[in-house]
């Protein structure tokens, strides 16, 4: 017998986790509702209860981490414009190891990453901290080194071999990789 959910936020807040250990291991689209309903030892319907699909999950799920790129685009916007770059990179890339399973697990799923491009708060803070990084109207050249700074940050979380590494250690090598890509597209600060 499924067991009672409990209080609504607790519930909602043990089936985020629950989905987000799921999508990291498995992956988005490897995850079904009854899968997380199996794990939580509830009923498919209880899952149903708190979300109306697995994309709403999938938005709660990554809900923080957009309002933590929405925190670093206002930091990097108020910082003084030579140090917005930098204040926007070490941001990114803090974000990227704290969230490197679930951001390398979203990645590997293409209707995951459209659903994400549907998010207004997504494309918002994505299109502040590209600006900060290499600028409003880039060339072609700063978005492909753009793609390949953040490929290379995604893919930190998706190497086995990084799974155990040290957090400090990551976060020095994939921002000193990042800045050395970026530097030649460097956004250029208005005086």
């Amino acid at each position: 017998m499924a067991r009672p959910v409990g209080k609504r936020g607790e519930s909602r807040a043990r089936l985020l986790q629950t989905a987000l250990r799921l999508f990291g291991e498995r992956g988005v689209n490897g995850t079904s509702l009854q899968t997380i309903a199996d794990e939580l030892g509830v009923t498919k319907a209880a899952v149903y209860h708190q979300f109306a699909s697995k994309d709403e999950i999938v938005l709660a799920v990554v809900e923080p981490a957009f309002t933590r790129m929405a925190e670093l685009v206002r930091e990097a916007d108020a910082a003084p414009p030579a140090r917005a770059f930098d204040v926007t990179l070490e941001g990114l890339v803090r974000l990227a190891v704290e969230h490197r399973e679930f951001a390398a697990a979203i990645q590997r799923d293409p209707a995951v990453v459209q659903l994400l491009w549907r998010d207004p708060a997504f494309v918002e803070a994505t299109a502040g901290i590209n600006r900060h990084l290499i600028g409003a109207d880039p060339a072609e050249e700063a978005r492909i080194a753009l793609a390949v700074a953040g490929g290379g940050l995604m893919i930190a979380g998706m190497d086995p071999s990084l799974r155990s590494a040290d957090r400090d250690v990551l976060a020095r090598v994939l921002l000193e990789s990042a800045r050395t890509v970026l530097a030649p597209y460097r956004a250029v600060p208005a005086e």
